[in-house]
């Protein structure tokens, strides 16, 4: 925040008095009065005050024969002082606090010193503008913005206030009505995308990030039966590239990323308890030499191939699956499923896992936002130049049993 400072300078003007005195004349040998002291003028009164004339000088006693004193002409006061200019209102308000209190405002400039801004609150409640801020204070990340700053006494009226903060944009997402039983799962509830060979799904050994958001109940820990995702064939030579569920320990549970052999990197802590349900996000990348699992954007899974001859991916030509992989099917949630053809960073997945994408952003070949709310498919929103839209169909072992739109929870922000 930048604070502006202005100075004004207090003058006072002043006009001379004019002093008058009056002096008594004797008449005769006796006494007479003493003179009469003529009055003082008003001094010049500085800052504005109207002076003070001089009081009437009292006469002397009356002499024999002599006349009475004249007392002096009052004083004239001095001209008013001019007041000191108004001080400016505080600049903008103080940078953005966090916490969600109101901001305090500027305090009105003394004088002409510059008041200071009120830092405004982030987080829900309103921001409130400098109440005599040259400017408003700026809004709270809530989704009002702050109001602006009210007129400073004399001082400019503040600004407009603040852009309010992030609005959830997360819409709506894809629920599989699955039925968990042990390693099957006969409702089968998924997402097939077909690609037919396209490049837009990295198959062999091509970089890749496959992420999601994912609902996931506490009944979904359980190991092996409920694949998250998966594409690929099962040959059993690095064919595969899937994520599922391990066993539960200490109340924690594991990750399996997998690639059907060489790759597979079962029961790694994900770092989330297994006894809440909870929207969690989950990434998985190929660079060339290492499949890696990330939860909430922090790395919990690595693993280079196990074979001395073998170092690369041979992942199949098929559809990708989105909630399962015969016969374990998912029973949660999904949201912002996204297919990159790049291996991306911790720091580039945290960057953007929490907001929704424009969807020409370089590298994204594949992505579904689930924001429909009938139908029996879900479109691909990348929107880049040339791209052949992939659309997700709803499939089951049957009609009654198809994934079903719900309004989604997950904490996604707009960009």
């Amino acid at each position: 925040m930048v604070t502006n400072s202005l100075r004004r300078l207090f003058s006072g003007h002043a006009l001379p008095l004019a002093i008058f005195g009056a002096v008594a004349v004797s008449a005769c040998s006796s006494s007479g009065g003493g003179s009469g002291t003529g009055g003082s003028g008003g001094s010049t009164n500085t800052g504005g005050s109207t002076g003070t004339g001089g009081s009437t000088a009292t006469g002397g006693s009356t002499g024999t024969g002599g006349s009475t004193a004249t007392g002096g002409s009052t004083g004239t006061g001095g001209s008013p002082g001019t007041g000191g200019s108004t001080g400016t209102g505080g600049s903008t308000g103080g940078s953005i606090g966090t916490g969600g209190s109101t901001g305090t405002g500027g305090s009105t400039g003394t004088g002409g010193s510059t008041g200071t801004g009120g830092s405004t609150g982030t987080g829900g409640s309103t921001g409130t503008g400098g109440s005599s801020g040259t400017s408003g204070g700026r809004g709270g990340s809530s989704a009002s913005g702050g109001a602006g700053g009210h007129a400073g006494a004399g001082g400019a009226t503040g600004g407009a206030g603040g852009a309010g903060g992030a609005t959830n944009c997360a819409g709506h997402a894809i629920s599989l009505a699955a039925n968990v039983a042990a390693n099957s799962d006969p409702a089968k509830a998924a997402v097939m995308v077909a690609f037919n060979g396209s490049a837009d799904l990295p198959t062999g050994n091509a970089n890749r990030t496959i992420e999601f958001w994912a609902y996931v109940p506490s009944t979904a820990w359980v190991a092996d039966a409920n694949t998250m995702f998966f594409y690929g064939t099962n040959n059993r030579v690095a064919d595969g590239f899937g994520l599922d569920f391990g066993t539960t320990s200490n109340g924690i549970g594991t990750i399996d990323p997998f690639t059907n052999n060489l790759f597979d990197n079962d029961n790694q802590s994900s770092g989330l308890s297994a006894t809440t349900s909870q929207w969690a996000h989950f990434a998985m990348t190929w660079d060339g030499t290492t499949v890696r699992a990330y939860v909430n954007g922090v790395l919990k899974a690595s693993k280079v191939s196990t074979s001395s001859t073998q170092k690369t991916l041979m992942t199949g030509v098929t559809a990708l699956t989105i909630g399962g992989y015969s016969p374990a099917y998912f029973n949660g949630q999904f949201d912002e499923f996204r297919i990159w053809n790049v291996e991306r960073s911790a720091s580039e997945i945290m960057s953007t896992m929490s907001h929704t994408l424009v969807g020409n952003e370089a590298g994204l070949t594949g992505y579904w936002k689930f924001d429909e709310t009938s139908g029996t498919s879900a479109a691909d929103s990348v929107t880049s130049t040339g791209h052949t839209a992939h659309p997700g169909m709803l499939s089951a072992s049957s009609t009654a049993n198809n994934p079903t739109w719900v309004v989604s929870t997950a904490p996604i922000s707009c960009p």
